[in-house]
C-alpha cells in the first residue's frame, strides 16, 4: 500500500495543442499539484499568484502559483498547480484530482473515475 505515480498530461490553457508528459506522485496531503518550474516555463505559462502552504514538518513557505491544462485517463481539466522547485517532489494534489473525478486506491495502486457531485 502506500504512494504511486501516474503519468498526466499537461499543456498551457491558452495553447492547449503544446503538451508536456509528466509523472506525478499522488498525493491526497498536497492540495495543489507541484509541477517542476523547469516544465512550466517550457509551457510559457505565468505565475498569477503566490500563496503560502503550510509543511507536514510545521514550516510555512510561499510558492508562485498558475493554471494548467491536465488531462489523465482521457478527463481534462483546467487545475491551478503550484511551481515546484528544484529538489521538491512533483505531485498531483487533492483539487486536480477532485476536480476531475477520481478516487484514490491505495491498494490497487490507481486512479478510480467517479461521476462529480451535484446539488
Amino acid at each position: 500500500m502506500g504512494m504511486f505515480d501516474v503519468t498526466v498530461e499537461l499543456a498551457n490553457v491558452a495553447v492547449p495543442g503544446q503538451t508536456e508528459e509528466v509523472s506525478l506522485l499522488v498525493e491526497t496531503g498536497a492540495t495543489l499539484s507541484w509541477i517542476p518550474r523547469e516544465i512550466l516555463q517550457r509551457l510559457g505559462v505565468a505565475a498569477f499568484s503566490r500563496l503560502p502552504f503550510s509543511l507536514a514538518d510545521g514550516r510555512r513557505l510561499e510558492r508562485d502559483v498558475t493554471a494548467v491544462l491536465l488531462t489523465f485517463d482521457g478527463r481534462k481539466a483546467p487545475v491551478q498547480v503550484a511551481f515546484g522547485e528544484p529538489g521538491e517532489a512533483a505531485v498531483l494534489g487533492a483539487t486536480a484530482l477532485e476536480g476531475l473525478g477520481f478516487l484514490v486506491d491505495l491498494v490497487a495502486k490507481r486512479l478510480v473515475p467517479r461521476d462529480l457531485l451535484a446539488l
